[in-house]
């Protein structure tokens, strides 16, 4: 999609937002599945009141896209701009507070790396997340968890930008809903930073679990492959993967799609 008020996309540049038109969304997402669309590129969170005031000025429909992971985009071309926040270098950064040990954290930002920036600090409690593919904040909103490692219960407080009021909210974590793989986020939130408390823990007992559980999702998944990982929730008290063994359909393919082996 194209806007086509080019004063508007001078604006939006000055404001630290850069607009490109007619993406290609496999370009942009894990899967490399993904027909055209207008994307706006935000290196800068407070441009996001302005730009979403003036897209809806304009009449212009938008979403989320996120770090693209595990997005499963129709081919189809997009009549609408997605809006996408740009990692940088100051994303991680580091507090102490009380007892506890405080990290605050901008979304865009890996949530790999924002497990080993931490973990050279001494601060663990996230090692089960370091596999997990895609951006913080695709983490708080599906609650992402592995290997008994949730993020839900390690948050402290989130910074979020209310897309149904434009407005910037902070929200403390008794005030927000985590759940198995879900949140309470409406779908046009969209989170700024979080703040995690974490344990004190050794950087080489971290890395040794890291290796460990690296190893095992290496065992397991195709991960040089596009994957989406572990996508399917476990039904309660059951497992999905013992299930889709049990049925036979390791292997079972529809299009381009197909479960691993």
């Amino acid at each position: 999609m194209v806007i086509e008020d080019l004063q508007f996309v001078r604006q939006m540049e000055q404001w630290g937002a850069r607009v490109l038109a007619d993406q290609p969304l496999r370009r942009y997402t894990s899967l490399g599945v993904g027909g055209s669309a207008g994307i706006i590129r935000i290196s800068r969170p407070d441009a996001l009141e302005p730009v979403v005031a003036g897209l809806r000025e304009r009449g212009v429909p938008w979403g989320v896209l996120g770090g693209g992971t595990n997005v499963l985009a129709s081919d189809e071309p997009f009549h609408m701009v997605f809006l996408q926040l740009v990692p940088g270098p100051g994303d991680v950064m580091f507090e102490s507070k009380g007892d506890g040990n405080q990290v605050t954290i901008s979304t865009a930002a890996s949530l790999g790396r924002t497990v080993m920036e931490c973990a050279k600090r001494n601060l663990g409690g996230m090692e089960g997340l370091v596999g997990v593919p895609g951006s913080v904040g695709g983490a708080l909103r599906m609650n992402a968890g592995a290997y008994g490692t949730q993020i839900g219960p390690l948050v402290r407080l989130v910074k979020v930008f209310r897309g149904a009021t434009g407005t910037i909210e902070e929200l403390p974590a008794d005030s927000i809903g985590f759940h198995y793989r879900k949140s309470s986020f409406a779908p046009d939130d969209i989170m700024l930073t979080v703040t995690l408390e974490l344990l004190t823990k050794p950087f080489r007992e971290i890395l040794a679990e890291v290796k460990l559980l690296n190893q095992r999702r290496r065992n397991s998944q195709p991960i040089k492959e596009k994957s989406a990982g572990c996508i399917f929730k476990n039904p309660p008290g059951l497992s999905t993967g013992k299930l889709i063994d049990e049925l036979g359909m390791k292997g079972m393919r529809v299009g381009g799609a197909v479960i691993s082996e």
